[in-house]
């Protein structure tokens, strides 16, 4: 039995000088075409290769320039999330503390005392709404403090004020905003006084947040309704 390449051998053998050349050339041809085939496929590999590598350097590069970033922003989370956990504030209280430090800088008619503790008057009670992350805008109706564990309350507290110098209002705003307690206004709503332009009418919505389910102490509000 023959081989395979013996038979080429003798088929060779057998072809002209002319046929043997146009053999050759249609050989190299088939080779040239089996390499470039080859070359293509590997560049094509090794391209995707290059540029995953790039790719994956540049993110790389950006992670490492975001991670401080993203270090003090985690830092941030946990100490507001610490602080609301361990959050005992009354707002009410908070708040009156913050009224009977500040001097009226102008006379109010009505006023008991120059205290800005003196011209205001308190909601009965606070507003209750556990706070639901992940749906923008979107709040749980109000519920009973304590009724339920886990999760976070919103405590609102209604401020109003029959005529406050626009001044003080401010003042008190900042004041507010910069206190050590866990303090924010939540809602502003003035009118000028027309028979006095510097004095306005107005209702402020001062807020906390606390864990729903720990005890909160409120104390009964320092001042009565003017």
């Amino acid at each position: 039995m023959k081989l395979p390449f013996e038979n080429v051998g003798a088929m060779i053998s057998r072809m002209t000088p002319r046929e043997r050349r146009l053999f050759g050339v249609l050989g190299g041809v088939v080779v040239g075409m089996l390499a470039a085939i080859t070359w293509l496929a590997s560049s094509a590999v090794f391209g995707a290769i290059r540029e995953e590598i790039a790719h994956d350097r540049q993110v790389m590069a950006e992670l490492l320039e975001l991670a401080p970033r993203y270090r003090e922003l985690s830092d941030t989370r946990k100490a507001v999330e610490d602080a609301v956990r361990s959050n005992r504030t009354s707002v009410r209280v908070a708040a009156n503390e913050i009224l009977k430090r500040m001097e009226l800088v102008d006379e109010v008619p009505g006023a008991t005392g120059n205290r800005l503790s003196d011209i205001v008057s308190f909601e009965g009670k606070t507003t209750d709404t556990p706070v639901e992350f992940g749906r923008k805008g979107v709040k749980k109706p109000p519920k009973a403090k304590g009724k339920e564990t886990g999760g976070i309350l919103e405590v609102e507290q209604n401020l109003e004020f029959r005529e406050v110098p626009v001044v003080d209002l401010v003042s008190f705003l900042d004041q507010v905003e910069q206190s050590k307690d866990l303090l924010f206004v939540t809602k502003l709503d003035a009118a000028r006084k027309f028979n006095n332009p510097r004095h306005v009418r107005a209702v402020v919505t001062i807020a906390t947040f606390q864990s729903q389910g720990e005890e909160v102490v409120e104390a009964p509000a320092a001042v009565e309704e003017p």
